[in-house]
């Protein structure tokens, strides 16, 4: 037994320098561990948004990506028509579930707080962690891993900016953005 665990250690201490015959220096030993970003292990998202509007039936089509791995959507600003016919296009290509609800203008917070308190409430995940106020104006259900999702909506008449966030647990801070309402 005793032999067992001395010999490896014995043959560490006498064949070790033969391996390493080159002291490193500190700079040395750290360049080893940097990475430079390049194109290719870049974790940066490639911004996927689709818009297509078609002016005689006042319909605009929005695709909108939920990157993988980065709690965020693919815009964080979309514009849209007063009074237009919305279809906006949900592709969840991240490996949880995520909700997307659009609100009244200036009340972000308001919707993320009573997002928040809804941790407390048995029933949030059949609600899908959609808050049941009046400033939540359109939202999907919860949209699984991998899974498309079409939100059909009529634009507010009053131009604004009005926000859009995933009020999933924990989630509406990091993934939220505008829909800009034009005139």
């Amino acid at each position: 037994m005793i032999k067992a665990t001395l010999f490896p250690i014995a043959a560490m201490l006498l064949f070790g320098n033969w391996f390493y015959t080159k002291e490193m220096k500190a700079p040395e030993a750290i360049t080893l561990y940097e990475v430079k970003p390049t194109i290719e292990n870049s974790n940066q998202p490639t911004t996927t948004i689709r818009v297509e509007r078609n002016q005689v039936e006042r319909v605009t089509t929005i695709l909108m990506e939920i990157v993988p791995e980065m709690m965020k959507f693919s815009v964080d600003t979309f514009k849209v028509k007063a009074g237009d016919k919305i279809i906006l296009e949900i592709d969840n290509l991240d490996g949880m579930q995520h909700n997307l609800l659009i609100a009244k203008p200036g009340t972000l917070d308001k919707v993320g707080a009573a997002a928040d308190a809804m941790l407390r409430d048995p029933k949030a995940s059949s609600k899908f962690y959609i808050p049941e106020i009046p400033e939540v104006l359109f939202s999907t259900k919860m949209i699984g891993p991998q899974e498309f999702y079409t939100l059909t909506f009529t634009a507010p008449t009053e131009p604004g900016n009005y926000p859009f966030a995933c009020t999933f647990p924990g989630h509406w801070r990091m993934m939220n953005g505008i829909m800009v309402v034009e005139g």
